[in-house]
């Protein structure tokens, strides 16, 4: 995300919390200081989950030592760093994300709001994207992505109407049997 969309929040009169990719190298090595210099935190919180056999630790601390980041990352005042360790089907791995944030907040809430969103990103992107197979599509001219997209929005929003959790299931069970399609629209 550019320096300038960071401008163009705060001047709106909102606030950011941006996930860092790798390729900001110079933001990115700042926030890894942090993650192994305590005198640097300002709050952590540690979370655990059993979930349908997997078990996930996750510990999200946060930073107010910005003196080192770029200016030009307007109405910066946090960073964040979420530290999970995932053990499934007896595989354990380690992950860590980086954000940044306008906002002047502690570790809990951090926590809440990017879980949530993380549940957001998975209940419709990755449907969209793995199942609707989104991003391998091949259709690229004038308007055409965008209302693919916007049918797929359509189509999920309908099977979730009908009580479908499982899109790719649910895919599979109405694919052939247009009166189904049909009830369910109707």
């Amino acid at each position: 995300m550019p320096k300038k969309t960071t401008e163009a929040i705060i001047n709106s009169g909102n606030d950011y919390v941006i996930g860092v990719k790798m390729n900001q190298i110079k933001l990115c090595e700042h926030i890894k200081k942090i993650q192994n210099n305590n005198e640097h935190i300002s709050s952590s919180y540690i979370t655990m989950e059993i979930n349908r056999g997997r078990t996930e630790l996750r510990r999200v601390i946060v930073s107010d030592y910005t003196e080192l980041v770029s200016k030009e990352w307007i109405g910066l005042k946090q960073l964040v760093i979420v530290h999970r360790i995932v053990k499934e089907k007896g595989k354990s791995r380690e992950e860590y994300a980086y954000f940044i944030s306008s906002r002047q907040s502690n570790a809990f809430l951090y926590s809440e709001g990017i879980r949530l969103h993380w549940e957001i990103e998975n209940s419709l992107h990755y449907v969209k994207d793995v199942t609707f197979e989104e991003d391998a599509s091949k259709i690229q001219t004038d308007n055409a992505p965008q209302n693919i997209s916007t049918i797929k929005n359509i189509a999920i929003n309908i099977l979730r109407k009908n009580d479908y959790k499982n899109m790719a299931q649910a895919m599979r069970l109405i694919a052939h049997d247009i009166s189904k399609i049909k009830n369910m629209i109707s």
